[in-house]
């Protein structure tokens, strides 16, 4: 949530159409993934009523169609392609880079970092989500392994719908991004006016 909640800023820092526009899809994006994500956290914690990473290992062998549901709300909170994590953060890194090349309202070293903060959020989630769904099966507890069954249709109809939309932005981006343009371009001539108000 930190990262991508840095990346809206950088879009609004940009002052650029695809900064303002990422940033926009961004919030939208994270409000996806992170409800993903979340019930993720839920289902685990509904089974065995303990969320902490050190305590599961394996969960994979033992929650297929969990692991798969997982691992992609980890790939898109990554910004992977095919999720809609990614149009928003290539859309704001391309108005960062615009911005701080062209030196109008950010320094280069912003959208550097910007970058860089990718790397360092997909090394997190990748290691938390090897440490809890692959290798060999290990429980804190061995009676958690009889609750810790695949997933209940009524998960499935919570985590299912939210990865379809997750994956439908992120291949179809102009369903929403058509529609927010006259709203962003309005947004930029007026901030683009605004220093002219003042005396």
């Amino acid at each position: 949530s930190v990262s991508h909640m840095g990346f809206v800023l950088l879009g609004i820092g940009s002052h650029t159409i695809e900064g303002y526009s990422g940033a926009y899809y961004q919030l939208f994006s994270h409000g996806l993934i992170s409800a993903l994500l979340f019930l993720v956290v839920g289902v685990l914690y509904d089974r065995v009523h303990d969320r902490n990473i050190a305590n599961f290992s394996g969960l994979a062998k033992l929650m297929p169609a969990f692991a798969v549901v997982a691992g992609a709300g980890f790939f898109a909170s990554m910004g992977l392609p095919g999720f809609s994590g990614f149009i928003a953060e290539i859309l704001v890194l391309i108005g960062a880079f615009d911005a701080a090349i062209a030196a109008e309202s950010l320094p280069l070293w912003m959208a550097i970092m910007g970058a860089l903060g990718l790397i360092l959020a997909a090394a997190y989630s990748l290691w938390a989500f090897q440490r809890v769904w692959m290798g060999n099966v290990f429980l804190r507890k061995q009676e958690w392994e009889s609750s810790l069954q695949d997933l209940l249709s009524r998960e499935k109809l919570m985590l299912y719908p939210l990865l379809a939309l997750i994956i439908f932005f992120g291949v179809w981006p102009a369903w929403l991004l058509d529609g927010i343009k006259p709203v962003m371009d309005s947004l930029l001539l007026q901030l683009e006016a605004l220093p002219s108000l003042i005396p």
